[in-house]
């Protein structure tokens, strides 16, 4: 449910008639990827950080 800025002024708030494009997603750089139950076995998790060498910052 949507709240309403009483206080805020004709210029501050949104127009009535600009929308988002329907085609527009909201999170663009995350796809949508099945829980980790339901993926291959060995399927790669992007989710989780690569695991780096300190040293030479390679990842292991």
């Amino acid at each position: 449910m949507a709240t309403k800025d009483t206080n805020a002024k004709p210029e501050q708030t949104n127009p009535a008639d600009v929308h988002q494009p329907a085609d527009r997603k909201k999170h663009q750089d995350e796809e949508s990827i099945a829980p980790p139950t339901v993926q291959p076995p060995g399927a790669k998790d992007t989710s989780e950080k690569p695991k780096v060498n300190p040293v030479t910052g390679g990842t292991l």
